[in-house]
């Protein structure tokens, strides 16, 4: 991929992630990327093609490369504490990389706009969401399987309750603008969740 071409995916996530796709003019793109229409039009056809490039390359791209993997050797607490790391470093990364604050991305509408305006993401998005269930349900696994969760208690129940629970928690953040709290807010209810379904 030549150098401009990625200058112009580098500069055209920033807005997307920050301001929104619909939002986003060709008039914002060309300053951004400091080039002329013709120059734009050299390297995409619309920005159409480049939002699908964008979210190719940083969505799932960096989703592909991150493979998490509970640890039979580690606790129920400390195997959450590192998916929920693992998409913690995700938000710092991309935050360190565009040079912005990290209450500044908006993750929530640059996916939902995604699903909308890009042909084919929706199965993406629901195959990455399948995956991340599966980490929490194999975490859930491994602590019942270590004697840690009270008998009875369904892994794949409460793995789903844990997913709509850290996205309620990140659509807050994003809300109100309060995303440098969220990894501590999730730390804290996954927590509180665990006590309730611990043996004793």
């Amino acid at each position: 991929m030549s150098t401009t071409k990625q200058h112009i995916i580098q500069k055209a996530f920033a807005l997307f992630m920050t301001t929104g796709y619909a939002e986003v003019s060709m008039s914002m793109l060309l300053k951004a990327t400091g080039l002329s229409k013709g120059g734009f039009y050299h390297h995409f056809e619309s920005k159409e093609q480049l939002f699908e490039e964008v979210v190719d390359q940083f969505f799932f791209g960096v989703a592909s490369d991150v493979q998490f993997n509970p640890s039979p050797a580690k606790s129920f607490l400390e195997n959450i504490d590192d998916f929920l790391g693992q998409k913690e470093a995700a938000f710092t990364m991309f935050a360190a990389y565009l040079g912005v604050e990290h209450s500044e991305l908006n993750f929530f509408l640059f996916i939902m706009q995604a699903i909308r305006f890009v042909p084919g993401v929706r199965q993406k998005v629901d195959l990455f969401i399948y995956r991340e269930k599966q980490q929490l349900e194999k975490i859930l696994e491994l602590a019942a399987a270590n004697g840690e969760l009270k008998p009875g208690v369904e892994p794949r129940k409460i793995a789903e309750m844990f997913m709509l629970l850290f996205d309620g928690i990140e659509m807050h953040g994003v809300i109100l603008s309060q995303s440098f709290e969220t990894p501590r807010k999730e730390r804290d209810m996954a927590r509180l969740v665990y006590d309730s379904i611990k043996r004793q």
